[in-house]
C-alpha cells in the first residue's frame, strides 16, 4: 500500500530468517564481486554466550530504547518508526535526526553511509531527507518492531523483499510488508502525508517524513501496535572496566566519523567530515548517550543499486559479532548477540554478562569486521 498515492507494488517487508542474496566477498572498495559465494570469516573474537537473557527493562512507562521515563505513556503503546535518511554533503544537515531514540548507520555502494532513524517517544514533523531502502532493512524493522518509512528500492533488492514478505506474513507477531510506507514522490508541502516534498532543495534531496502522519497510516492497516523489544539494559552508572577515551574515529570512506566526549553534558558530539555533525531543525550539534559499534560481516551482493554500477551491500547482522559501546568517557568491548527472534539484539561482556547503557539516545554504527575503530 503506497502513501500518497504511490504504487502498491513498491511494497517491502521484513524477514523471519536472514534473506538470501547472492553473496559474493567480504566488503571492500577494492573487491570485484564473483558469482561463487564466499563463507563469512570466524568472529575474531570468542563467543561466551550468555546462560540467559539479557534482563529487560520493567514494562511500563519506560522507553525500550532510551531507558528513560515516557511523557507520554501512549506513545510507548505505537509501534516505533524506522525513517531512512541520507547521507552525503547535499543533503547535510539533515532534519530529525536529534529527535531520533537510536539511529542506525551502515554502508553503502560508493563508500557512503545511510541512516535508519528511529522514533518512539518524539513526533517530528520534518525527518530527511528520505531515500531509498537497502539490504539491512530487511532485518531492522524485525529486530525493533518497527515500521518503515522510505523513498523505495532499487530494482534488485525489491524481489528479495517481496520474497521475504510472503514468509513473514505467515509468522504470527511479525512484521509484514504491511508495515512498510513508501513514496517516491510526494506532494509538495502536503500537510497529511507521511512523505512530502519541500520547495527548498531539489530533488531528490527534497523528500522528507512527517511522523504523527506515519504512524496514523500504520493505526490505519491495523499495524501500529507496541514493539515487544526489550532487550537492552540501562544503568545510569557506567560499568566497571573499559578504555578511557574522549574520541571515537569510525573511518567510513567517503564520510570518516570522529566522536567526541564532552564530560559536562555527558554525551558524545558528532563530527562528519571533521565538522559538527548539525541538525537543521535545532541548529545544534547531533549528540548520544550511547556509541554502539557493531562489527559484523559485509558482503558485496550481485544486486546493482545505481547507475554507475555500486553493488547492494549485505550486512549479515545474525548471530553474533564483536561490539564496543562508548559511554561516560569510556569504551567497553564485548559482543552483540542476534539469536534470531524478533525483537533481540544484545551486547554481553567477555563473562556473557549484559553491558548496560547510558539512559538516553544512541548512535548504532556498523562496521566491516576489518574496521580500524579507534578510541583515544
Amino acid at each position: 500500500m503506497g502513501a500518497c498515492g504511490a504504487p502498491s507494488d513498491t511494497n517491502t517487508a521484513v524477514t523471519n530468517t536472514p534473506a538470501f542474496v547472492p553473496v559474493v566477498t567480504l566488503y571492500a572498495p577494492t573487491v570485484t564481486p564473483s558469482d561463487t559465494p564466499a563463507p563469512p570469516p570466524e568472529t575474531p573474537t570468542a563467543a561466551i554466550l550468555p546462560t540467559q537473557a539479557a534482563t529487560p527493562m520493567p514494562d511500563g512507562l519506560i522507553n525500550p530504547f532510551t531507558g528513560l521515563p515516557a511523557s507520554d505513556g501512549a506513545a510507548l503503546q505505537r509501534a516505533p518508526l524506522l525513517i531512512k535518511v541520507a547521507n552525503t554533503a547535499e543533503v547535510r544537515p539533515q532534519s530529525g535526526l536529534s529527535s531520533a531514540d537510536v539511529v542506525v548507520e551502515h554502508l553503502t555502494e560508493g563508500g557512503i553511509t545511510r541512516f535508519t532513524a528511529l522514533y518512539l517517544s518524539n513526533t517530528p514533523e520534518r525527518v530527511g531527507s528520505v531515500r531509498s531502502c537497502r539490504l539491512i532493512d530487511i532485518e531492522l524493522p524485525r529486530i525493533f518492531g518497527a515500521g518503515l518509512v522510505c523513498s523505495g528500492t532499487s530494482p534488485g533488492v525489491k524481489p528479495t523483499m517481496r520474497a521475504v514478505a510472503l514468509e513473514s506474513a505467515a509468522q504470527p507477531g511479525d512484521v509484514n510488508s504491511s508495515a512498510v510506507i513508501i513514496s517516491d514522490f510526494g506532494p509538495f508541502e502536503c500537510p497529511t502525508c507521511p512523505m512530502f516534498r519541500t520547495t527548498d532543495r531539489v530533488a531528490p534531496h527534497n523528500l522528507f517524513a512527517n511522523t504523527a502522519n506515519a504512524w496514523r497510516v500504520l493505526a490505519e492497516r491495523g499495524k501500529n501496535q507496541r514493539t515487544a523489544f526489550n532487550s537492552w539494559v540501562f544503568d545510569p552508572v557506567a560499568p566497571s572496566g573499559g578504555q578511557t577515551a574522549s574520541t571515537l574515529s569510525i573511518p567510513y570512506q567517503a564520510d570518516p566519523v570522529d566522536w567526541t566526549y564532552n564530560a559536562a553534558t555527558g554525551l558524545w558530539e558528532r563530527k562528519v567530515d571533521g565538522q559538527p555533525h548539525i541538525d537543521a531543525e535545532t541548529g545544534q550539534t547531533l549528540t548520544a548517550a550511547n556509541i554502539i559499534v557493531a562489527f559484523a560481516y559485509h558482503a558485496v551482493t550481485a544486486i546493482q543499486e545505481d547507475m554507475a554500477g555500486g553493488m547492494s551491500i549485505q550486512i549479515q547482522l545474525w548471530g553474533q559479532g564483536p561490539v564496543k559501546i562508548a559511554r561516560d568517557g569510556k569504551v567497553i568491548d564485548g559482543l552483540w548477540l542476534r539469536p534470531g527472534q524478533p525483537g533481540v539484539l544484545q551486547f554481553v561482556d567477555a563473562q556473557g554478562n549484559p553491558i548496560p547503557l547510558k539512559p538516553g539516545n544512541s548512535w548504532l554504527e556498523l562496521a566491516p569486521l576489518d574496521f580500524p575503530v579507534q578510541g583515544r
